[in-house]
């Protein structure tokens, strides 16, 4: 619900070189101050650390927070409770910091004053950790509400080009997601895994339940390449390894109907001891009507296996419903993706320089070793990664507003003139 607001009064004072107003929407009945030409560039280019995209987001997002405070006011609105329970966070987190900021500029105009000036620098250096605290906030919140939530998810990983060495990879992988994925108390379970001997892995599928485990993992779907030197050569070798992340539904959102499936149970296979050698435990559903088939044999109880099934399934004809919608030049990319391509990769470990690079957000971090074993060093990287493609996100949102308000522009002058 994010309502195309007019922000012209912004646009005007807080963008024009001439006139550099301090917008701050949350002090009541309060007027924009005027400031002399040089103080105001000086106090809010230091201090302010707002993207213009930001501001125009959170300033949208507080029209709407008010709006919705006022409709829970006069009557009950589910779609109001949702909305100020979802952006709450953000909401509070803005107006800290816009007063905050508008403090700082009031302790510089007592530095005007001799007898201020020595009590007015110490607050300003107090108000300023202050501001920074807020806007680590804003920006925590703003990703909390444009990163896609969900604290169940599927995480497969499969070798792709390069032969042993990408199943090592495929491993090495696998092994890096489960020590992020415990080191924060998410469980961890193994669904499928197709070894390779004792040093690779051909494909793996993993359920990962935790807190917001979707956002954490979700910028690892794509095709990884490795450069180094395997163990069995002396030259750099490049191999890929494909990573998927799925949204695993709680309940089975999409219908499916029974007499499109083949349900089959069979024995399973692994360790278990006899119970589950002989037992038709195993559950394999094939949906007939687009060839998908899944297979689960992680429980003794073949229900449970036939459940576990039924929601893997949902889970990908979900994610097929979704790339029906996307235009067929993500539908290529996807397919390239799929195919784990060395050209289309989203991301690079290169050995030699000991630097993991992110092509899709252009970010490098330093010390690949680290990388795979400290969960740190993940966060590190995903933390910019985040960043950066919010600022994207953000500068979509801002040209749809932008949009919005020309269009409401041109609607009222035609008005007017008739």
């Amino acid at each position: 619900m994010i309502r195309r607001c007019c922000c012209s009064l912004y646009n005007k004072y807080y963008n024009s070189p001439s006139n550099y107003y301090l917008f701050n929407s949350f002090t009541k009945h309060h007027p924009l101050r005027y400031f002399s030409q040089s103080s105001p560039d000086v106090i809010l280019k230091k201090f302010d650390r707002l993207t213009p995209q930001q501001r125009l987001y959170l300033e949208t997002i507080k029209k709407d927070y008010d709006e919705a405070s006022l409709v829970r006011q006069i009557r009950h609105s589910q779609a109001s409770e949702r909305f100020i329970g979802k952006f709450s966070p953000l909401y509070t987190a803005y107006k800290e910091y816009c007063n905050t900021l508008e403090s700082i500029v009031e302790c510089h105009e007592l530095m005007r004053e001799p007898e201020m000036e020595e009590i007015a620098r110490a607050d300003i250096v107090s108000m300023e950790k202050t501001l920074q605290l807020s806007y680590n906030d804003i920006e925590c919140e703003i990703s909390e509400t444009l990163l896609p939530s969900g604290d169940n998810i599927y995480l497969e990983v499969r070798m792709a080009a390069g032969g042993l060495e990408s199943s090592v990879f495929t491993k090495d992988l696998l092994n890096m997601y489960e020590n992020i994925a415990t080191s924060r108390g998410f469980q961890w379970t193994v669904l499928e895994e197709d070894s390779r001997g004792d040093i690779g892995i051909g494909n793996a599928i993993v359920s990962i339940s935790g807190p917001d485990a979707l956002g954490l993992f979700q910028f690892e779907a794509g095709v990884h390449r490795v450069q180094r030197v395997p163990i069995n050569d002396t030259r750099v070798h490049t191999s890929t390894a494909v990573v998927l992340v799925t949204s695993k539904p709680d309940h089975i959102d999409i219908k499916i109907d029974e007499a499109d499936l083949d349900i089959t149970y069979m024995r399973a296979s692994g360790p278990g001891g006899q119970f589950v050698q002989r037992t038709n435990s195993k559950c394999r559903i094939v949906h007939k009507p687009t060839g998908i088939f899944v297979t689960n044999q992680t429980s003794r109880l073949a229900q449970d296996n036939k459940n576990e099934c039924l929601k893997k399934l949902a889970a990908i004809l979900l994610k097929r419903e979704l790339d029906e919608t996307m235009s067929s030049t993500e539908q290529t990319k996807k397919s390239q993706a799929m195919h784990g391509d060395r050209s289309d990769k989203i991301r690079t470990y290169n050995y030699k320089s000991g630097v993991i690079t992110d092509h899709r957000y252009k970010v490098e971090v330093s010390g690949i070793l680290d990388y795979f074993e400290d969960p740190d060093s993940f966060m590190e990287l995903h933390r910019r990664v985040t960043s950066v493609w919010q600022l994207q996100k953000l500068s979509e949102i801002a040209e749809e507003i932008t949009q919005s308000q020309d269009q409401s522009s041109t609607s009222s002058s035609s008005r007017r003139r008739n």
